[in-house]
């Protein structure tokens, strides 16, 4: 983006926040706003709004503004009574249910005193909203208590949402909205991100029975919500109330209560004959989750606590997809693994007084998995991950005056897990000092990976994060401005090459003497692996709720944000210049990477309610939302080059073989595997290798924050209470993701030029990937008493010009020509259908289920062979060009209800996941030089499983 273009937009979007400065949807808290008027319309100045929390007899108290309007933000969630009231009118109360970022609007009609008072009942939230333009839906109370869930994880429910899959790249289990990457999101919880910065995903872990409620945004939200350029899970947890309320709970499952086939390996010999373990073949599966929570006064009507612990062990086995040559070498195809996690909160609420109140939470996660790994992956080649997590949030919410309110957050993230490899025991510094380097080297087979992870040590932050957000009335406006102070230190201590990384060409056991077994790529880093610095991070916003009509609403917002943490590493640059220079001589390489102060994200937005009973919405809304800087980025930036000396020889390029021979290439390439399999698998004397140069990974000096442009279109429709539909055009455009470009090369006519002779290759991490998606999402709602159904049908196209979906960026076939990288997206599924629903039978028996289906994945098949000696080959096909298996999935649950007395009961679950057993395969061998095992399915999902459950509520 331009420098113009900035001051451009920035001067427009002020000139918009001076003509309506804004609010929009609270972060943890919910809105209720309105007119009063008399019977002939006139408004009703002076009227006075309670609001009264039921479970905590807490009220927040308004009074109407001289246009008969009030406004009353940060309301927590939960069951309220509305009562409105005025000195010659009769009294009017309401009860309605309000869910985490609710903006309702409710219009009231007072009757002159002598007539009965009208009290109207509401048991459920409204299913469409008249002021809000954010795409997306809340998962409420009831379908977090309900839905079944494997893992208990309430985080897979959002995927019950139009526009959200399962997220791609290797950085961990994450979520797409709309196509775009799963390090884009954000998750807030009780207002507070739970995002592990370094790889943007998940940090703490919150029990499914300690979270109320969350909504899923996935496109168009509000100017309040920042740091994502994908979407946002925006959670609740529970609080304590007027009544002690507890639960304890169990979950368990065993392998005798599974049904064969059980997901296994595939023959190399036939790519159309998978097979699965019987089960005498597949050790003892155990999975045991218990814990409980209670909540309840420790003052009444002024301080509530809230309390949860929980305990997981899970013991459960890998299938590998090693070829039957490995097994053959006494590689066990099934590998145990372990999970345990302990979890713990407490929370606190405080009355503090009529204006203010106070929440505390301090929450801390010790998670471990044990023989952690992929589908190639033996027990040698694994590691265990994970280690203690903890927060501390505090939020105070305030009532200035009658049309002021201020919330103040302050939250501290301690976020330092191990990664600790299996082979050698340890991980970062200690692993590289403990024997001869290269002991510990990963080594890579087609079909098998072993010794240590190329990342192992600890890869941890600390984040201190303040926040302040005012809210004020004007006139029709109801206005929101706020800011955020974070700084956020990056602590790592990770080998990342050091220990040497080898690459052989075919599943052959390395022998010195036979060639055929020599590898012919060999990467290694010297040099320091640690480092701690810290880095300050701001964030300006303003948000408008314009009702400028009775039946039109627009959404007006600005957001700025600033990220110094892509300058960390800035302080070794001049050091690391002076060494280059001292030891090749010529100039200085490095640059100082400039914080980019461009991220200006204007949001607009309406919507508009024809009909005279506000049953019909017609909305849309257009935006920009910006990403936040990775760690990880910075990190190798840092070890690899600006601490460290990375260096990389593959036989198969120009760029990086030192005895090619563009003569003969065949007879230089041998050369080289020759002098790697002399060293194999410690690490080479680059002393002795002719030409032997280092690489630099670098970043752009100018490196950009990525972000995407929300574009969005819709309409829904309360057909009658409980029933609504809703249809959303979607838009989502991500730009700027980033790619690496190998720039130290040109290739004009195949022939390679190294721009720069001293080193053998300088890689830039650049923006210029893209992520177009478009979809139509379409929603139906049906909520009864004793029902509850959701259907929802994303009919979408991904289109990319990056291979893959890596937080590390992704390497382009040809960084000078991107175009050749232009298909459809790993995100590109273009049919996802999932309904979920539940139904109280008689006799306290309940139902409830998840159906799925979504369409097949693509995938692209590549070649580590080189025979033109390229530096850059092409594709052997158009990117994702192949199509996978499509997924189905049923999943149900039967609860039998057993009231004991009072206020305690029993319900026993009985769950069963992928019910019918359908046969959804994961990933697949798209190595096309092994035509062996080529397009082998080569892992699946879990078959038919049960779990038994038990839980005790009072």
């Amino acid at each position: 983006m331009s420098h113009k273009r900035s001051v451009l937009i920035l001067a427009l979007s002020l000139c918009l926040v001076a003509a309506a400065s804004s609010v929009g949807a609270q972060v943890i808290t919910a809105t209720i706003r309105g007119t009063v008027v008399d019977e002939q319309g006139g408004v009703l100045p002076g009227a006075t709004v309670t609001a009264t929390q039921i479970e905590t007899n807490i009220s927040r108290t308004v009074v109407t503004t001289g246009l008969g309007t009030f406004f009353l933000p940060n309301l927590p969630a939960g069951r309220y009574e509305l009562g409105i009231a005025l000195e010659g009118f009769e009294a009017i109360k309401r009860a309605l249910v309000l869910t985490v970022g609710s903006d309702v609007t409710l219009d009231f009609t007072l009757k002159l005193r002598g007539q009965e008072t009208a009290i109207t009942v509401t048991a459920e939230a409204p299913l469409i909203q008249t002021t809000k333009t954010v795409v997306g839906a809340t998962i409420n109370e009831k379908m977090v208590d309900a839905l079944p869930t494997v893992n208990r994880d309430f985080t897979s429910l959002a995927l019950l949402v139009p526009g959200v899959t399962n997220g791609v790249g290797g950085n961990g289990p994450t979520l797409a909205f709309n196509g775009q990457r799963g390090y884009q999101n954000n998750i807030f919880v009780d207002g507070a991100s739970n995002i592990w910065q370094y790889y943007g995903r998940q940090a703490s872990t919150f029990s499914q029975d300690w979270v109320q409620e969350f909504s899923v945004m996935t496109n168009s939200f509000s100017a309040e919500f920042g740091s994502a350029s994908g979407g946002v899970l925006n959670v609740i947890t529970r609080s304590g109330s007027n009544q002690f309320h507890g639960r304890g709970y169990g979950f368990f499952r065993r392998k005798a209560w599974d049904s064969p086939p059980f997901a296994g390996y595939f023959k190399n010999d036939n790519i159309n004959d998978p097979v699965f373990l019987t089960k005498d073949e597949v050790p003892n599966y155990t999975q045991r989750r218990w814990g409980g929570f209670l909540g309840g006064p420790m003052v009444k009507d002024r301080v509530f606590f809230f309390t949860g612990y929980e305990d997981l062990m899970r013991q459960s086995t890998d299938t590998l997809a090693i070829s039957d040559y490995w097994k053959a070498q006494g590689y066990d195809p099934v590998v145990p693994i372990e999970t345990t996690d302990h979890p713990f909160m407490f929370k606190g609420d405080v009355n503090v007084n009529d204006s203010n109140r106070l929440s505390v939470r301090y929450d801390r996660t010790i998670n471990k998995a044990i023989n952690e790994g992929g589908p190639y992956n033996p027990t040698i080649g694994r590691d265990t991950f994970g280690g203690p997590v903890w927060n501390v949030v505090a939020n105070l919410s305030s009532t200035l005056s009658n049309t002021s309110f201020n919330e103040f957050r302050f939250n501290y993230m301690s976020n330092m897990p191990p990664i600790v490899c299996n082979m050698s025991g340890t991980g970062g510094k200690a692993n590289l000092a403990s024997e001869p380097p290269g002991t510990y080297a990963q080594i890579r087979y087609p079909n098998l990976y072993i010794g240590c992870p190329i990342f192992t040590g600890t890869e941890g932050e600390q984040q201190m994060v303040l926040t302040d957000h005012y809210s004020f009335v004007r006139g029709h406006h109801q206005a929101k401005v706020g800011g955020t102070l974070q700084r956020n230190t990056t602590n790592v201590d990770i080998t990342n090459f050091h220990d040497g990384y080898w690459r052989f060409a075919q599943d052959l056991q390395f022998n010195i003497n036979n060639p055929a077994s020599y590898p012919y790529r060999f990467t290694g880093n010297t040099g320091p692996g640690a480092f701690k610095i810290p880095a300050w991070n701001y964030s300006f916003f303003a948000q408008d709720t314009w009702r400028a009509t009775d039946n039109l609403t627009f959404d007006i917002g600005l957001r700025y944000d600033v990220d110094h943490s892509v300058t960390e590493g800035n302080q070794y640059v001049d050091a690391k210049n002076a060494d280059i220079v001292a030891k090749y001589g010529g100039a200085p390489l490095l640059q100082k990477t400039k914080v980019d102060y461009n991220n200006v994200a204007p949001r607009v937005g309406f919507v508009w309610t024809p009909n005279q009973d506000k049953t019909t919405t017609i909305h849309g809304a257009v935006g920009t939302f910006y990403d936040q800087s990775h760690g990880n980025f910075n990190a190798i930036y840092i070890i690899n080059t600006l601490t460290g000396n990375l260096t990389t020889f593959n036989c198969n390029s120009p760029l990086t073989n030192p005895f090619w021979n563009s003569a003969d290439q065949a007879a230089g390439a041998a050369q080289c595997r020759t002098w790697l399999a002399s060293s194999f698998p410690y690490f080479p004397d680059l002393s002795k290798a002719p030409l032997a140069k280092v690489g630099f990974d670098t970043l752009d000096p100018k490196l950009q924050v990525p972000f995407t442009t929300q574009i969005s279109f819709g309409a829904a429709h309360q057909f009658r209470e409980g029933l609504a539909v809703s249809v959303d055009l979607v838009h989502s455009r991500g730009n700027g993701l980033e790619y690496i470009d190998t720039g130290n090369l040109v290739q004009p006519n195949g022939e390679a030029t190294v721009l720069d002779p001293r080193f053998s290759y300088v890689s830039e991490l650049q923006n210029a990937g893209f992520v177009h998606y478009t979809a139509l999402q379409t929603q139906v709602q049906y909520r009864t008493g004793n029902a509850a159904l959701s259907v929802s049908y994303t009919l979408s196209k991904a289109t990319s010009n990056l291979v893959s979906g890596s937080i590390f960026g992704s390497s382009p076939t040809n960084p000078a020509d991107l175009n050749q990288d232009k298909g459809p997206d790993a995100t590109d599924i273009r049919h996802n259908l999932v309904a979920n629903g539940s139904y109280l039978l008689p006799f306290d028996i309940q139902v409830a289920g998840i159906v799925v289906h979504r369409s097949a994945w693509p995938w692209s098949a590549y070649t580590n062979e080189n025979p033109l000696g390229l530096a850059y080959p092409p594709r052997v096909e158009p990117k994702n060009s192949r199509r996978g298996a499509a997924e189905n999935n049923v999943d149900f649950r039967v609860t039998k209800e057993v009231k004991i007395g009072g206020s305690l009961k029993a319900s026993v679950f009985w769950e069963m996941f992928n019910a019918f057993n359908s046969v959804n395969y994961t990933g697949m061998n798209t190595l096309i030089d092994d035509p062996s095992s080529f397009g082998l399915y080569n892992s699946a999902a879990d078959m038919r499983r049960q779990q038994l459950g038990v839980r005790i509520d009072f």
